[in-house]
């Protein structure tokens, strides 16, 4: 559900088509990282692509996002996380594509209310 006026999300179209690709259907779900009451991180699987959500209480933080769950092959991750004034600015994101694969050990910065996200997919 996308809880905001249609000229909101026209401004961050990025952002838009991220969110729009999120289906509300996974056939795995697997728990990454967490500690009750502070953050969590979890991987959810629809068809071959995986989607990964990481939030963050009000304290800010370091996790790391172990991407062993991925089985074996190459992939691409479109990721959303915290931008550099994220502390300040809550609109504050930066976007980038990664390649990963399940060796990779990611680290990964969430300010105090922030939160990281991808997409993660197979390539050839």
């Amino acid at each position: 559900m996308m809880a905001d006026s249609p000229t909101a999300y026209m401004k961050e179209q990025e952002s838009t088509d991220f969110i729009a690709s999120i289906p509300t259907v996974f056939i795995e779900s697997v728990a990454l990282n967490a500690e009750v009451g502070a953050y969590a991180a979890i991987a959810r699987k629809h068809n071959s692509d995986w989607f990964i959500g990481a939030l963050n209480n009000w304290n800010q933080r370091e996790i790391t996002i172990d991407f062993s769950f991925l089985g074996k092959g190459k992939f691409q991750a479109i990721v959303f996380k915290d931008g550099l004034n994220a502390d300040k600015d809550a609109t504050d994101y930066k976007r980038e594509i990664i390649e990963v694969n399940s060796n990779t050990k990611l680290k990964v910065n969430m300010f105090g209310g922030g939160g990281w996200a991808a997409k993660v997919y197979p390539i050839n």
